[in-house]
Order: C-alpha cells, then sequence, then structure tokens
C-alpha cells in the first residue's frame, strides 16, 4: 500500500482535488457518539461542490453509534476539472439521526479512535 499512497499537507495555498484521483482526509471535528446516546450520524457532501464533481465519502456515509474519532472521508472529484480544497474549507455536514435503541456496546471497528495517520 506504500507504493500507492503519497501524504500530503493542505497549506494556505490549498491543494488540487485532480479529476478521477481518490483521497482520504480526516476531518478537523472530533466526534464522540456515545453509544447509550441513542444517536448516529451520516456524511453528506455539500450540493455547492458536488455540482462540481466532488464527492465526499464513496462507500461509508454511516457514522455508528458509539463511534469516538476524526472522520475519514473518501474524497474523490468526478467533474472535468481540479478542485482547489483549503484547510478549513467546509466540504461536507453530518446528518444526526436517532436510534431506536442502544447498541449492547459501541462501534469497536478498525477505525474507532483513529487520527490522522
Amino acid at each position: 500500500m506504500q507504493q500507492l499512497t503519497e501524504k500530503h499537507e493542505i497549506g494556505e495555498a490549498g491543494r488540487a482535488s485532480t479529476p478521477r484521483r481518490l483521497v482520504l482526509a480526516w476531518t478537523r471535528e472530533y466526534v464522540n457518539l456515545k453509544f447509550d446516546a441513542r444517536l448516529a450520524a451520516r456524511v453528506e457532501g455539500k450540493s455547492s461542490l458536488s455540482r462540481l464533481g466532488l464527492a465526499v465519502h464513496v462507500t461509508a456515509p454511516t457514522i455508528h453509534s458509539g463511534f469516538d474519532g476524526r472522520i475519514r472521508l473518501e474524497i474523490i472529484n468526478h467533474g472535468p476539472l481540479p478542485i482547489r480544497l483549503r484547510s478549513g474549507m467546509r466540504i461536507c455536514q453530518l446528518i444526526f439521526e436517532q436510534t431506536l435503541g442502544t447498541p449492547e456496546r459501541g462501534y469497536r471497528g478498525q477505525f474507532s479512535g483513529q487520527s490522522v495517520g
């Protein structure tokens, strides 16, 4: 996997998201959906950027009850032109959902407590 990835910091000038290239990124915000709070969330892209072709998740929009960490985004530019992404730019939003019950335990998957890395 090391041969396929490059690590980049987004500086003041931003970074262009080139067409048809997948980028993994993390939200600045840290989310802690305590499993007994009866909350889950979905991460959704902003419509203004999606009209340009930017998608912020490929397959994993659900943030499960019990998740604790920064959300990893799967960003891809489906449009024909580069889109300049800047640090702090609002490219997604969380839609919170109330669950009908509480799970027996919180989320313990491989991305629990994840950090940039």
